[in-house]
């Protein structure tokens, strides 16, 4: 099992948000079937843009692949299947933790430029 810190470091850096993480999680529960993105909407009762954006993310993440128009879990080696199982392990014990990790750093860029708005004392 990864680390505590690592694990926390892949969470922020591979999910961009809860959406994301469900995807994935879903996908990784079923790793050998292949899911069309309107399978995926329709299972996950998410919006296409949703789903069309978290498989872009994982997929450039090395999670999962893509063939012939689906997807499914593939982590592209040993370190990062590690980290998935890891991920999936906390995520099952303390999901409220796992959530606060992702939405801390989305809500990171949206602070950064809302602070370059604010007026200072020079």
């Amino acid at each position: 099992m990864p680390e505590r810190d690592e694990l926390a470091d892949f969470i922020r850096d591979y999910f961009r948000s809860v959406w994301a993480l469900e995807l994935f999680l879903f996908l990784k529960r079923e790793p050998d079937r292949a899911w069309r993105t309107d399978e995926l909407v329709e299972a996950l009762r998410a919006s296409e843009s949703v789903v069309s954006s978290s498989i872009a993310q994982l997929i450039a993440g090395g999670l999962i692949v893509s063939e012939e128009e689906a997807v499914r879990y593939a982590p592209a080696g040993r370190d990062l299947a590690a980290l998935a199982d890891g991920t999936q392990s906390l995520y099952a014990k303390k999901p409220d933790s796992v959530r606060r990790l992702i939405v801390s750093t989305a809500g990171s860029g949206a602070n950064a430029f809302a602070d370059s708005f604010r007026l200072r004392k020079d």
